[in-house]
């Protein structure tokens, strides 16, 4: 309207210059010459300023929005991570605490056999043993401690009715608590004939010590045998844990692929055992790459996770690794259901799901997507049909190089 009303007022000042134009001095006619330019000039200035203006407020409105989204995004992905983090510490508090129970079992067990076993060695000091009885007696001793690492198995039908047979027999020869020597007896590989023989060299009076130390060498070699495999266990679990999340070291790290994939299955080991199979495929030659280590695990957690999930907990998983110049190449195969061809395309979408609402975010194959491709510069690609469902990675040996393309 401004810019009208200077228009019409322009024409007016027009026609008089032009009919009285001569009677007009040109000072007057250059005074009204700069106010008519200089009105125009503010009309469009004011127009210029009140436009440029709107589209500030509407940057800075779309700059709110983006930064809410992403931060939105952040907050969703970073609940996703919790998610994961949740499931794996139940299973590692899990796995850990079979072996821990196992060894403190083990412990109170041996408090009470190493008393046994003192007991049995100061009433044997008493006996005046023989060397021709000593000497007999060394290889029961030596045997004990092989036996310990490695008991005889026997299924558990002929294992009862051995240790009935020792027991009787033990109980014929006087030996009191034969019940509790009988398993541990068993376990050396002793029948009624070896313990025959073996009571030909003692008097009726030092068998049953001897039978006692035997029976208790054994039940303390076994029960160190087992606390130490408890906590050989726990140690497995904590340095894979540790190895699995990269703790204390730099984001980028020079990883072993092998060790990652290895370290994610025993993170995952409680939900793997009930009926899954692994079968690892790796090259022997493949060679580390420089990557964010605990990204990957994560990478490598999520695809095997949802292949225990699609395979309902029966069926086999293959990890197989090979290098293809430029890329070190990742496989990990389920025999699954398979995913169907016509959403194989929305898998890395987020927030695409096909499991049931509360199962699953649909931002554990996006994220995953996110981390090799944005991260690693590298490929993620599936390939799937009935029985069989394959997630291929590809990772540079240095997605810093320069000649990577993003």
């Amino acid at each position: 309207m401004l810019y009208i009303a200077n228009l019409v007022i322009t024409v007016l000042f027009n026609d008089f210059f032009v009919r009285y134009g001569h009677e007009v001095t040109e000072q007057t006619k250059l005074f009204f010459f700069i106010m008519n330019l200089g009105f125009a000039s503010t009309v469009v200035f004011s127009f210029a300023s009140y436009y440029v203006n709107a589209a500030v407020r509407e940057q800075k409105k779309a700059n709110k929005l983006l930064e809410s989204n992403l931060q939105q995004e952040i907050v969703l992905r970073q609940n996703e991570k919790l998610a994961t983090l949740g499931k794996l510490s139940a299973g590692v508090a899990h796995e850990l605490n079979n072996p821990a129970a196992a060894t403190q079992r083990g412990v109170e067990q041996l408090q009470d056999t190493i008393k046994k076993l003192e007991q049995a060695e100061f009433r044997l000091g008493q006996l005046n043993l023989s060397t021709s009885q000593l000497k007999a007696l060394e290889p029961h001793t030596q045997l004990i401690y092989q036996q310990a690492k490695e008991p005889i198995y026997l299924d558990p039908l002929t294992s009862t009715d051995r240790e009935y047979e020792i027991e009787k027999w033990l109980k014929d020869k006087g030996v009191n608590d034969a019940w509790e020597f009988a398993p541990s007896l068993v376990s050396m590989g002793f029948n009624n004939q070896k313990l025959s023989g073996l009571a030909e060299i003692f008097t009726d009076e030092k068998f049953p010590i001897i039978v006692a130390l035997l029976s208790n060498m054994y039940t303390s070699h076994n029960l160190l045998e087992e606390i130490g495999k408890g906590t050989g266990r726990i140690i497995e679990i904590v340095k894979a844990l540790k190895s699995y999340s990269y703790l204390d070291q730099a984001p980028i790290q020079s990883v072993d692929v092998h060790e990652g994939l290895n370290d994610t299955l025993v993170i995952l080991r409680s939900k793997l055992k009930a009926g899954v199979q692994v079968r690892r495929e790796y090259a022997k030659d493949l060679p580390r790459i420089e990557a964010f280590g605990s990204e990957l695990n994560q990478v490598w957690t999520n695809i095997i996770d949802n292949a225990v999930d699609a395979m309902e907990g029966q069926g086999e998983i293959i990890l197989k690794t090979y290098r293809k110049d430029p890329w070190v190449i990742i496989e990990i195969k389920d025999t699954g259901p398979g995913i169907p061809e016509e959403i194989q395309s929305k898998i890395f979408d987020p927030f695409f799901t096909t499991k049931s609402p509360g199962e699953g975010t649909g931002l554990g194959l996006n994220i995953s997507h996110n981390i090799i491709v944005q991260k690693h510069k590298g490929e993620i690609a599936v390939y799937s049909r009935p029985g069989e469902t394959c997630f291929e990675v590809k990772l540079p040996l240095n997605f810093e190089d320069s000649q990577i393309e993003a």
